[in-house]
């Protein structure tokens, strides 16, 4: 198993991480694997995920932040730790399903994207979203070039019947939405998910990219003629606004006059914002031909 700096410098390798999220990573892992508790933890749930068993996520996540003073690193940094032991386990299960390195290696860049979205919101590597990257270890989330897919239930009435067989989408933060590398990541899709030349294969998104305030945003933009796909089938309201840090660089203070505006996307949010509108995500449906 993982146990030192060194080790994990090698295990990062091949993603672009910073050298300094890398020497974090490593002191942060050495720490722990010298306290008695964390690093039982992090050894028990590495054998439980090799061995297929339950490993539940949630309550290693927790016992990560209790162990965060006594190690001297940031919770968000602690949290990162139980997926770093994770990687390398990982991969024999790609391998084993018969899943290819490029698959494994985009899939797991998403602990790279959510790293330095952490640093950019708060000043610490780590992450702030930490259960979400369990469905990569699951086998039940992928990266397929651009965009990243999973098999889940329709979530509304119609066009299809509720619970019906989707393909939800997700969209990283690696970069602008460009059309055709889009293009790309539906059509590996297709055929990831085992449907036919010629099916109709029904994507549904759950993203803040699908509020109707994006709408405004020019023609040409990518956000926009990403949402273009998509018949809006619902908007879902946010009273936290949890999402407001991924366009703002800052997590919701409530003081919306002194956010920064140097972006049309951000000048439409902030102007919807100072006029007590309130925001949230769009859930949408994309029936595209195979």
């Amino acid at each position: 198993m993982l146990t030192d700096a060194l080790g994990v410098k090698q295990l990062l390798a091949p993603w672009d991480y910073t050298p300094d999220a890398v020497q974090t990573y490593g002191r942060a892992l050495e720490a722990a694997m010298g306290h008695s508790a964390a690093r039982a933890v992090l050894e028990h749930t590495a054998s439980a995920y090799e061995a297929g068993e339950d490993v539940g996520i949630r309550d290693v996540l927790a016992k990560m932040d209790s162990f965060a003073d006594a190690c001297g690193e940031s919770a968000y940094t602690m949290r990162m730790l139980p997926y770093l032991c994770l990687l390398e386990p990982a991969k024999a299960k790609y391998v084993a399903a018969g899943l290819s390195e490029t698959i494994y290696h985009d899939s797991f860049a998403d602990l790279l994207w959510k790293t330095r979205e952490c640093h950019k919101v708060y000043g610490v590597w780590g992450s702030f979203v930490a259960p979400w990257f369990y469905r990569f270890f699951e086998l039940r989330c992928f990266a397929l070039g651009r965009l990243q897919f999973e098999a889940v239930s329709f979530q509304a009435d119609a066009p299809l019947p509720r619970g019906e067989r989707v393909i939800n989408v997700h969209i990283p933060s690696s970069g602008p939405l460009c059309v055709s590398q889009c293009e790309d990541s539906y059509a590996r899709a297709v055929d990831f998910f085992g449907f036919a030349p010629g099916d109709t294969v029904p994507f549904v998104c759950d993203s803040w990219l699908l509020h109707p305030l994006c709408a405004q945003l020019p023609e040409d933009s990518g956000i926009r003629r990403f949402a273009a796909n998509y018949q809006l089938l619902y908007v879902i309201d946010d009273p936290n606004y949890s999402d407001l840090w991924i366009f703002f660089g800052k997590p919701w203070d409530g003081n919306a006059s002194a956010l920064p505006e140097d972006t049309t996307l951000r000048r439409i949010f902030k102007r919807h914002l100072l006029s007590q509108g309130s925001v949230g995500r769009g859930y949408g449906l994309y029936l595209r031909k195979g």
